[in-house]
């Protein structure tokens, strides 16, 4: 063999051990590092994680882990001894890369969850349906809700995610004001989920007879709640809304119409109740002559208020303890209408003028409407008790 080609033979050698070497070290990595883009990232969207190799060499096989060992992505490493690769995550995750057996540190990552808020009209004495969705979908997990007056929790409920992510409650709205809703959902595997509704205030129309519409329902229904005495509970302020108006601002002590503005809906919300003088048992009716009002009361409870005009200064209605004694059916020969007679010639009786004052001849009138109706309920011997 010649000198020339016993050189080649070696130097051919020696270069295999090298490149031999140079792989054996590219397998070998002292160390692998991972990153991510973003520390938190919102349901849907892709964090990207790099993984890193070093001494930095190119081919390397790396896998990007999750805490349990399921693989998220793999590759190989560039030049510059990086991979990186989108992820989705769908949780909480603690992610780690691993490349021929050697493991970086963990990398933590959050989800924020998708939670969406939404309430219907926000109306005095309505409910009001607060609904939602959340994502990612957690079948049975319970969302607290809050509905917040001017700020402060006035109602909290727990409905469950259905399968479909989405999730509803109702409120009753109990008085006027600003009003929003509030979501919280802690999953486990989550960052917390938080929403809002945008504030809403509560509308206080101006009403009066000849109104219609869902407004008048509300203030009707409202008002039978809190015991005035209301028949025909509609939409239509008519004659006999007007007359509840009326009993409900002479207690409250206010201005005695029978229109209802915003003071009248605030009052509503928080009212001043009719505390009965008597609370014995059975039934009795009680008449409020400071206040223009009847009440019928059944074992200390008010059952109904009515607007009524007792006796003027010249001919006044007595305050005192009565009962009643005597009835008719129909007219009285004085017109009086349905009386029922509880202290000498003095009744309790329909008029067509009821006027916001004291102005009979010492009766006690009530409503033409309401005069059938409360002959039904105070038979002979009904105690009445009248008093300022």
């Amino acid at each position: 063999m010649s000198a020339r080609v016993k050189a080649a033979a070696v130097f051919a050698s020696l270069a295999m051990v090298v490149a031999m070497s140079t792989r054996a070290d590219a397998r070998d990595p002292s160390s692998v590092s991972l990153t991510a883009s973003s520390k938190n990232v919102t349901f849907g969207e892709a964090i990207t994680f790099a993984a890193t190799v070093e001494p930095p060499a190119a081919g390397q096989p790396v896998s990007i882990l999750d805490a349990g060992g399921t693989e998220l992505a793999s590759g190989t490493t560039g030049q510059d001894g990086t991979f990186q690769a989108a992820v989705e995550p769908r949780a909480n995750l603690v992610a780690h890369a691993s490349s021929l057996g050697v493991d970086s540190t963990s990398v933590d990552v959050g989800v924020r969850p998708i939670l969406s808020l939404t309430s219907g009209p926000v109306r005095l004495f309505d409910g009001v349906t607060v609904r939602g969705t959340f994502r990612p979908i957690r079948p049975g997990l319970a969302v607290t809700i809050e509905l917040q007056h001017r700020g402060d929790v006035v109602a909290t409920k727990h409905p469950a995610m259905d399968e479909r992510g989405r999730f509803h409650t109702t409120f009753r709205v109990p008085e006027a004001g600003s009003y929003r809703a509030r979501a919280v959902l802690d999953a486990p595997d989550l960052l917390p989920g938080r929403a809002a509704t945008q504030p809403s205030v509560t509308p206080m129309p101006d009403l009066a007879i000849g109104a219609r519409g869902v407004y008048v329902g509300l203030l009707e229904r409202h008002l039978v709640a809190l015991h005035y005495h209301l028949a025909g509970v509609d939409d239509v302020f008519d004659f006999r809304t007007a007359d509840a108006v009326m009993a409900f601002r002479k207690v409250q002590g206010m201005a005695r119409t029978q229109d209802v503005d915003a003071a009248v809906w605030r009052a509503l919300g928080s009212p001043r109740s009719f505390l009965p003088h008597s609370d014995a048992d059975g039934f009795h009716v009680e008449v409020d002559q400071t206040r223009q009002v009847l009440a019928t009361v059944q074992d200390g409870q008010v059952v109904a208020i009515i607007h009524v005009s007792t006796g003027k200064p010249s001919t006044p209605t007595r305050d005192g303890s009565f009962h009643v004694f005597s009835k008719l059916a129909g007219f009285s020969s004085e017109h009086l209408y349905y009386p029922s007679f509880f202290d000498g010639e003095r009744a309790i009786h329909g008029w067509t003028d009821v006027p916001n004052y004291a102005a009979s001849h010492g009766c006690v009138r009530v409503p033409y409407w309401i005069a059938t109706w409360i002959f039904r309920f105070d038979p002979i011997g009904t105690p009445v008790l009248v008093y300022h």
